[in-house]
């Protein structure tokens, strides 16, 4: 596209074209920390055809998935509630490098729910924030730990984000 001007002198490459919205698709995640002591994650995907919902339980010390399950509220399809018995091949998992590709494994694919994957792939993102400070005793979803001077947070948070981001590249 060739750049032109107005009157005003405002190019067309600068101008905020006309849309219009077409569909959404939010994915929220709640972090709680359980009475005894574990973090429970509740995570839904919501979109014009899918409410799915996905509840999972991890033992902060281990960081080993202890319970997971979903639920196919709203589907296209009537097969797709019985992919939802695939989150519970979750558990067992320990939060840490590698854990998306065994997801994707596990849930995706041609036996899976690519939208179960995003949304386990988002709640595990999550879940790895959540205890980031954790064993150095900062609890779950630190604010001790969130105020903490740049660079001793990520003294802290440097050998669990390693290579995450332009900020914890090695």
């Amino acid at each position: 596209m060739n750049e032109t001007h107005n009157k005003d002198g405002i190019s067309n490459m600068d101008r905020i074209p006309v849309k219009k919205l077409v569909s959404k698709r939010d994915i929220g995640i709640e972090a709680f920390e359980l009475e005894n002591g574990n973090l429970m994650l509740e995570a839904t995907l919501l979109d014009p055809y899918h409410l799915i919902r996905l509840n999972i339980h991890i033992e902060p010390k281990t960081k080993t998935i202890q319970l997971a399950k979903s639920e196919y509220a709203s589907h296209p399809h009537a097969a797709c509630p019985h992919v939802a018995e695939k989150a519970k091949l979750l558990v067992g998992l320990k939060i840490e490098r590698g854990i998306t590709r065994l997801i994707s494994q596990l849930i995706g694919g041609t036996e899976g729910c690519v939208h179960l994957r995003e949304l386990a792939h988002e709640t595990i993102n999550f879940a790895a924030t959540t205890l980031i400070g954790y064993d150095e005793g900062f609890g779950l979803m630190s604010r001790d730990l969130n105020i903490l001077d740049e660079d001793k947070k990520h003294e802290i948070s440097k050998h669990f984000l390693k290579n995450t981001c332009y900020i914890y590249k090695e």
